[in-house]
């Protein structure tokens, strides 16, 4: 495939030059030779889309593509999610009213109305849309509502890499928010060693559940071009190279870590931040230019 070969401009600068980045599950990714963003070209067509998050199996079983069990996620997200609300409260105190976009079972807004948050929650599936009204006692939407300046709050923790035309939709969420309400959102940092020069490790080129492949200044740019000011980008979650033998001896460990399947959790969990540990003093000797950080967290302001 040649540079013009691609079908559609890229989603978040409008580019037409894009060029061939790696090919994945039959789909072309590609960086925009304009501002660099890398991304699915050409998308699913919507109705391809619509019939794969319908697809139970996307939560329960497709662990290449989605979950192998959400539910048995719950305690590897618990810290991640405790850590994002507290750095959300400082920007909008408990009983604000937030919304999560891409609620899932609804997991995120079990802990945040324990935290005193007023919830609202939206997801595309079906299924886990009713099983999340079912656990939180409340309408679950399937769309976003169309009236303006609601929330306080609306987050989406990995949510933004599945949309195909991502600035168009912070636009719609920033209309839903109150002025000065906060939007915050997690994404895979493509900025990370594996995604730059391993890419058959990087677990998060998988189209076409992923469609778009962020870096700090590519979700920089698609949030203010959004409109929404104070942005702050922070890199989290850090996975250091090792050294070929003590990545073939904890692959399995970090697995079911990361599926929230393994066995003796708080020892497993131990573990693993002892091995990380350990990867991260070998990775400043060996590769101190690697980016360690895989999942990007943004939060920014809706202006007055």
């Amino acid at each position: 495939m040649n540079a013009q070969a691609a079908s559609s401009a890229c989603p978040l600068c409008g580019g037409t030059h894009v060029e061939p980045h790696l090919k994945k599950y039959g789909y072309t990714i590609c960086r925009c030779s304009q501002c660099g963003h890398i991304h699915v070209n050409p998308m699913p067509s919507e109705a391809m889309l619509q019939a794969h998050y319908q697809d139970l199996s996307y939560f329960e079983g497709a662990d290449e593509q989605g979950y192998k069990n959400y539910a048995d996620m719950h305690r590897a997200l618990m810290p991640h999610f405790t850590r994002r609300l507290n750095a959300i409260r400082p920007l909008a105190p408990s009983g604000s009213k937030l919304l999560d976009f891409g609620c899932a079972d609804g997991y995120f807004l079990s802990l945040a109305k324990a935290h005193g948050w007023e919830i609202a929650g939206v997801e595309l599936s079906v299924e886990m849309a009713a099983r999340a009204s079912r656990e939180l006692g409340i309408e679950v939407r399937q769309s976003l509502p169309d009236q303006q300046r609601m929330y306080d709050v609306i987050t989406l923790w990995e949510v933004i890499e599945h949309v195909p035309q991502p600035v168009e939709h912070l636009r719609r969420l920033h209309g839903l928010l109150k002025p000065g309400g906060l939007l915050a959102l997690s994404t895979p940092n493509t900025g990370h060693w594996q995604a730059v020069r391993s890419h058959e490790e990087w677990v998060s080129y998988r189209p076409p559940s992923h469609l778009q492949y962020f870096t700090v200044p590519t979700i920089q740019q698609a949030l203010s071009d959004a409109s929404f000011k104070s942005i702050n980008v922070r890199q989290t979650m850090p996975l250091p190279p090792m050294p070929k033998w003590l990545t073939a001896m904890s692959k399995s460990l970090y697995r079911d870590l990361g599926l929230g399947q393994a066995t003796h959790w708080s020892l497993s969990l131990w573990l693993w931040r002892a091995i990380r540990l350990a990867a991260w003093a070998w990775q400043k000797a060996a590769r101190p230019q690697d980016n360690v950080y895989t999942t990007l967290e943004a939060y920014a302001i809706r202006g007055e």
